[in-house]
């Protein structure tokens, strides 16, 4: 045989090779094969981990031998990295896209032909692609949390203000109405928590909002699937460079100079001000309304969709998480069955009526008609936006630097997008 008849064979055995192993990973469970034990780990409460399969045990006797087992979210990322290591990695594991890129090597693709990408992208609320990549899924999506703006009733209506900001430019009228200061000129009441990093909780979510509603992507993929930056790279538009802008936006609250000043670093962190009634808005997730009303009960406050530019994608910060097969994995078709059970329709409507958060499917819909709460936190799912995260810690420096380095003077917003648009590309060596 010639040379290219050869490797013309040697290809089709290959895919014959491939064919057969995929098959027996994912598809041989699903031609009526059992799912066998199956351990999932997560930071999810143990109690909401019990509940939900136990709920699911009713009419699915399969998921007997699932269980869930909490982990310490501190310690998550290295529990898990040392369990792969040393062999004792759980058969499912739950991961944000906030982690993906310290797990994303360590994790065996859902191939299409398990769930077919149209499958994905019509069952799943846009954030979950973030876990596409050209081969497969990373990860099936199982809950979303969202950013939401919280607001003081008590301190909109002594200011005169009847409903919460719908736009940021709003806060450039409020924020002077709602500023208090003392005769020493510490600030004693403000609108908005922005313009600084230490006591900002969400400081680096917060950000990313608006670049993502200004157009400027932190993160992306290239056509193999590998990660790769992108910050700094979206042309100008007729109102400037799209990142310069909104850093510069978010800065100005910190400067007092500025009508807008509102933050500075010696207050207390934005959640405790808020709580103790001395701040307007707190920007939150989802999962923080209910410790908010408890930790100050007498608190009256609502909640609303986040602000957004009036030419801009709407959007917001959501922290996607979703159920990885771990390469390391013991049972795998197990697992792969297991994750598209738990992140089915059913699984979907009893996790969000239990833990009131929204649900990361389309095809889960609540009654939202009787609370304002859960209206707004669907919408907020629905545009949900964020991205992947190539390591929490380096990135949280390079928010850092951008934020204080403005705030201090020591840089102009385009200097500072300039050496964080640097910072991403030594963190994510390009690859093609």
């Amino acid at each position: 045989m010639s040379t290219f008849q050869l490797a013309v064979i040697s290809i089709f055995v290959a895919f014959i090779v491939i064919g057969v192993g995929a098959f027996a990973l994912f598809g041989g469970v699903f031609g009526g094969g059992g799912i066998g034990a199956v351990t999932v780990w997560g930071t999810m409460p143990q109690e909401t981990g019990d509940y939900l399969l136990d709920s699911l045990r009713s009419a699915d006797k399969s998921l007997q031998d699932v269980s869930y087992i909490e982990k310490g979210a501190g310690s998550y990322e290295s529990t898990m990295l040392n369990a792969m290591a040393s062999g004792a990695a759980p058969d499912l594991f739950l991961v944000t896209q906030e982690q993906l890129g310290a797990f994303s090597d360590k994790i065996i693709t859902i191939p299409y032909g398990t769930v077919s990408q149209s499958q994905f992208t019509s069952s799943f609320v846009d954030e979950g692609q973030l876990f596409l990549t050209p081969q497969g899924s990373l990860g099936l999506p199982f809950m979303i949390d969202p950013l939401v703006m919280y607001w003081n009733r008590d301190l909109f209506g002594s200011a005169g203000i009847a409903s919460a900001p719908v736009y940021w430019n709003d806060f450039l009228t409020l924020a002077p109405k709602m500023y208090s200061a003392n005769s020493s000129q510490n600030i004693t009441r403000s609108a908005v928590a922005l313009g600084a990093w230490s006591n900002v909780a969400h400081a680096k979510e917060i950000l990313s909002t608006l670049f993502m509603q200004a157009g400027e992507p932190i993160t992306g993929r290239n056509s193999s699937g590998a990660l790769m930056p992108v910050f700094g790279n979206t042309p100008s538009n007729t109102s400037g460079n799209p990142a310069e802008s909104a850093l510069r936006f978010y800065t100005e609250f910190g400067n007092p100079s500025k009508t807008t000043y509102s933050w500075n670093r010696s207050l207390p962190r934005s959640d405790e001000a808020f709580i103790a009634g001395s701040l307007g808005v707190y920007f939150g997730f989802a999962s923080e309304y209910k410790t908010l009303g408890e930790r100050n009960p007498n608190l009256r406050f609502a909640v609303a969709v986040m602000p957004q530019l009036q030419a801009g994608n709407k959007s917001t910060y959501g922290t996607m998480t979703a159920l990885a097969i771990p390469r390391a994995a013991r049972n795998v078709a197990g697992a792969a069955s297991v994750a598209q059970k738990l992140t089915g329709a059913p699984a979907a409507a009893v996790l969000a009526a239990y833990t009131g958060l929204p649900s990361a499917r389309r095809d889960v819909a609540l009654d939202t008609s009787v609370s304002t709460v859960s209206d707004v936190f669907a919408q907020s799912a629905l545009i949900a936006r964020g991205w992947v995260d190539p390591g929490q810690k380096d990135t949280d420096q390079v928010f850092k630097t951008m934020i204080e380095s403005v705030v201090s003077g020591g840089s102009e917003p385009s200097g500072a997008v300039s050496e964080a648009a640097q910072e991403f590309v030594r963190l994510i060596p390009v690859r093609f």
